[in-house]
């Protein structure tokens, strides 16, 4: 049977290496409701709008393979079209796909790898933030948060309306930055505040699948970092992040690492040509790791932002924080040495 994948992005991109390399399976084309932005080749594989896609699409099967907030709207516009044959890339089956594949390319750990030993995390040792913004969209759910999950206010200084009880401000924050950092400001304040053995952020719609009992593997030292599987990129990373990062603020951001990092930009460098990328600037860390990622980060952010807005330019809003996306990446893929490194289930929440 002929397989398109309905999707162009990132999920898609990651989808169709992994079916072709764990099953062989090849691609006929990639599906997209509007053409206008997307390649017309995906490594040689066509995209295709749904509208002038020649082929005959009821004879073959269609994998919807994009974020979960828009799978919605791509399933009725398969329905509206009479298409049936087509299955749904829910979070859950994207990790379990793109797990056996990084598993087998990259060799990657994840927490489902380690044997707990039933002990559960207590409250007083461990705060994971999760980010929430007055300006957040009403989700549809309702969810019940773990004790240890403690949600913050990001960007609070910006606005008279409270949400929360606990603020991203303080003596020492970024609160009035939120604009630039997005919720790399609730990470600052972790990273400034918070004295508890383990530590994280959590996004109010995005969050890792974690127990109580895995939590208790960081304070013995058993793992040092828990994060979502990365993301596989077309042609590299840069393909993701050249997509909200305007490319004269990647050549300070690249400038500020060299200036930083002499020593070490090549490997830096190179890493920025590997095609995997960890998004959303979500992680749960032993406070000894997490210290050390903000004291690695934060003095570059704050370098990049000041040359960044000494040059007068539109950029998309939270820019900062989306260079703080790669740089939370260079900063886990260097170290998998260092720490050790694993990885959990993303969630969606919508």
């Amino acid at each position: 049977m002929t397989v398109y994948l309905y999707g162009a992005g990132i999920v898609a991109y990651g989808i169709y290496k992994a079916v072709q390399e764990l099953w062989g399976i090849t691609v006929k084309g990639f599906l997209v409701t509007d053409k206008s932005g997307q390649p017309d080749l995906i490594e040689g594989i066509p995209v295709y709008s749904l509208k002038e896609c020649r082929e005959d699409l009821s004879e073959s099967f269609i994998l919807i393979a994009a974020p979960a907030e828009y799978q919605d709207s791509m399933e009725q516009e398969l329905m509206r079209r009479g298409l049936t044959s087509y299955r749904r890339l829910d979070a859950h089956l994207e990790y379990e796909l793109m797990g056996k594949y990084l598993r087998k390319v990259q060799g990657i750990s994840f927490i489902e790898d380690y044997q707990t030993d039933r002990a559960v995390i207590r409250n007083e040792d461990a705060c994971v933030y999760m980010a929430v913004s007055h300006k957040d969209k009403m989700l549809k759910g309702i969810y019940n948060e773990e004790l240890w999950i403690k949600k913050i206010q990001a960007g609070a200084a910006l606005t008279d309306k409270r949400i929360l009880e606990l603020t991203d401000e303080g003596k020492d924050s970024l609160s009035a930055e939120n604009d630039l950092y997005g919720e790399l400001t609730a990470v600052y304040y972790a990273w400034k505040h918070n004295r508890k053995k383990i530590t994280g952020l959590f996004h109010y719609r995005r969050v890792l699948r974690i127990t109580g009992e895995q939590l208790h593997l960081l304070k013995t030292k058993k793992i040092d970092v828990i994060l979502p599987l990365p993301f596989v990129c077309f042609p590299d990373a840069s393909g993701q992040y050249g997509r909200y990062i305007l490319p004269q603020d990647i050549d300070i951001m690249k400038q500020v690492l060299k200036e930083y990092e002499r020593e070490n930009y090549i490997e830096l460098e190179n890493l920025l040509k590997s095609p995997y990328l960890y998004n959303y600037n979500i992680l749960i860390a032993r406070k000894e790791v997490f210290d050390d990622y903000c004291g690695w980060l934060f003095p570059m952010l704050r370098q990049i932002a000041d040359r960044c807005e000494k040059e007068k330019r539109d950029r998309m809003p939270r820019y900062i924080g989306r260079i703080g996306e790669v740089m939370t990446s260079l900063y886990f893929m260097r170290n998998k040495k260092n720490w050790k490194i694993t990885h959990g289930e993303k969630v969606w929440r919508i």
